[in-house]
């Protein structure tokens, strides 16, 4: 007895898919087998699970997984995709057919003008004909032959957009048809003491399904409105209707255990075996088994990785049915919006560019956050994209927002002098840098001025001289220093950095000129 089962809920995790369908059918009492038609070929067997309810006993005595060829293509998508093939062939065969009558008309009017023009000429030289009457061919026959040049580029646009469509239906029904024309069923074998209504829930897991988490971070004055999106793909091989869907991060495994290390041996690397010379004869039979001390080394057994879980497995529900088709194109659903209050700053690095990057730092509050692309808004205006990761509950989001034109930068180099040499045996100079911050906002501006000095790898090079005014809030042994200042609205703030770079006259130095 076939039982109808539509899908109803569908729980999708990040490499894989569970889905459960429904179906209510009366059964007699006795033995019955219930089966499920049209399941995907992704679906994993051991994974298949059955549950009943009834208002009487039910019991289910078996469930097995058979595979069923089909005659016909597997789904209405197949159908459909073929159908458009179809359609799309014969259009352009119409076309094709059109053009040929047009290249055939062509062809006579072209005759018919060559002809045409030898005997207007002749009457025309013995006075049968006027000049009138030769216009007037003349046009008629030039009017034809450009209606058919403008039908035929009309047809050649029209075959190239029907080769599009044929294309892509090509495309289409490859994809649709990697599954082959076969289908899984199940079968469910139940037992009742009295004819009854039976409700069946089967659940099964299937590849080719996954998530992942996207963003839009919007700022909007000092509050960032984050909507965190799940990005649902599947080609399982068959549609996900309206239905109830819940997005895990879940793992799950056919088989599970815990992992067992194998023994990590060292050991003295034997030395290599020497080969005697043999005749050339005899060197096929070495290549192909070779004395037995030759090739009885034992084998170093490789270490095995160890996975080590990086969050603690959670799940959205959605707060409203979703359908996601099978075409293997990401689909975005809605997982959760809130607001965080941002600091906002701006971050500068004058060496690399003069440019002031707007940059907002928020505290995440109550759920952890995925890894995942975020597409940032300044008010209504798109920024570009970043990336976010995992964040934990009271971890921090750095979100750059892009440049701000109001908060300028210069750096210029505003003293350079050479090096006094030490009894002529050595050379360099010194640098002197400005850097220059103005606020031409309304409003007070935080900066970070991110700068460097040079770093010495060679003992022959000597950085001295060295000297930052104001004196840096950081400064690592990479020689990066950092500023952090408040400029006032219309202020402008000021640092230099000066260094010298000392060296043997002949000693040849990079990354300094």
């Amino acid at each position: 007895m076939d039982l109808t089962a539509p899908i109803v809920a569908v729980t999708v995790h990040p490499d894989r898919a569970r889905v459960t369908r429904r179906g209510r059918v009366e059964v007699a009492a006795g033995s019955t087998g219930l089966v499920v038609t049209g399941l995907p070929l992704s679906l994993l067997e051991e994974s298949v699970r059955v549950a009943g309810r009834s208002a009487a006993a039910v019991r289910v005595v078996g469930v097995d997984v058979a595979w069923r060829d089909l005659v016909d293509a597997p789904d209405d998508r197949v159908r459909a995709a073929e159908a458009a093939l179809r359609d799309a062939l014969a259009e352009v065969q119409v076309l094709e057919g059109a053009d040929a009558g047009d290249v055939a008309r062509e062809q006579m009017l072209q005759r018919l003008a060559l002809r045409s023009g030898d005997r207007l000429a002749a009457a025309l030289a013995d006075g049968s004909a006027g000049i009138g009457r030769v216009s007037e061919v003349g046009t008629a026959v030039s009017a034809q032959l450009v209606e058919v040049a403008v039908g035929r580029r009309a047809n050649a646009e029209r075959r190239r957009e029907g080769q599009r469509a044929i294309d892509a239906a090509r495309a289409e029904l490859d994809r649709l048809r990697n599954s082959g024309r076969q289908r899984r069923d199940v079968v469910v074998a139940v037992e009742a003491d009295d004819a009854v209504e039976l409700e069946l829930d089967l659940t099964y897991v299937v590849h080719g399904a996954g998530w992942s988490s996207a963003y839009d971070a919007r700022l909007a004055g000092e509050t960032l409105g984050l909507t965190w999106f799940g990005m649902v793909t599947q080609s399982t091989g068959e549609d996900w209707p309206e239905c109830e869907l819940t997005l895990s991060t879940a793992r799950p495994a056919v088989t599970t255990g815990v992992p067992e290390l194998d023994p990590w041996w060292v050991d003295v690397r034997p030395p290599m075996m020497p080969m005697a010379a043999m005749p050339a004869a005899a060197s096929f039979d070495m290549a192909a088994g070779g004395p037995e001390r030759a090739v009885a080394r034992k084998a170093v057994p490789a270490v095995e990785a160890v996975a080590v879980e990086s969050t603690v497995s959670a799940s959205w529900r959605l707060a409203r049915p979703t359908a996601v088709p099978g075409d293997g194109t990401p689909h975005r659903t809605t997982i959760a919006a809130f607001d965080l209050p941002a600091r906002l700053d701006h971050v500068t690095a004058p060496a690399l560019g003069a440019e002031a990057h707007l940059r907002a730092v928020v505290t995440n509050s109550g759920r952890t956050l995925l890894a995942g692309p975020v597409s940032t808004f300044l008010d209504d205006a798109f920024v570009g994209t970043t990336a976010l990761e995992q964040t934990a509950p009271g971890g921090e989001i750095e979100l750059a927002l892009g440049v701000d034109d109001r908060v300028t930068v210069e750096r210029e180099l505003v003293e350079r002098t050479a090096h006094k040499a030490r009894f002529g045996s050595t050379r360099g100079a010194v640098e002197r840098w400005r850097i220059t911050v103005t606020n031409g906002r309304t409003t007070p501006a935080r900066v970070t001025v991110r700068d460097r000095v040079p770093v010495s790898r060679n003992a022959e090079v000597k950085i001295v001289d060295v000297l930052l005014a104001p004196e840096p809030a950081e400064r690592d042994e990479l020689g990066r220093v950092e500023w952090t200042a408040t400029v006032d609205a219309g202020a402008t703030w000021t640092a230099d950095v000066r260094f010298g770079v000392e060296h043997a006259k002949d000693t040849p130095v990079s990354g300094w000129s």
